[in-house]
């Protein structure tokens, strides 16, 4: 199966972070993206009606993935799908840890992470 490297605006990132913190908010969003982007390897074959999953994870205040990361929602039987997926968590689980955090907002803005993946225009 070839894999190659997506470009950095197929993630989106929904972060849980107080309005009053938009600014933090993009910060946190703009490096996160950029570092998993650049972890996260997907299979070049995936087929068209694969669109997106959303992957969560919680954080500890040093940075470091606080449990595993899951699929949030239905993947179902498709293979290519779960492919897919597959190729999320491992991008999320390959970054970690996500050092210097703490320095863009209050951990309360990161400890819960939502990252949406999209697929790419192939």
């Amino acid at each position: 199966m070839a894999y190659r490297t997506l470009p950095a605006f197929a993630i989106a990132l929904a972060l849980a972070a107080p309005a009053k913190a938009e600014d933090a908010a993009l910060a946190l969003a703009t490096v996160l993206h950029q570092k998993i982007a650049a972890c996260w390897t997907v299979p070049s074959d995936i087929p068209a009606h694969v669109e997106k999953v959303r992957v969560k994870f919680s954080l500890t205040e040093a940075g470091e993935l606080d449990g595993s990361p899951a699929i949030d929602g239905p993947v179902g039987g498709d293979p290519a799908t779960k492919t897919f997926a597959a190729s999320a968590v491992r991008a999320v689980v390959r970054c970690a840890p996500f050092t210097g955090l703490s320095q863009l907002a209050p951990y309360a803005a990161w400890k819960s992470v939502s990252v949406t993946f999209k697929r790419p225009e192939m």
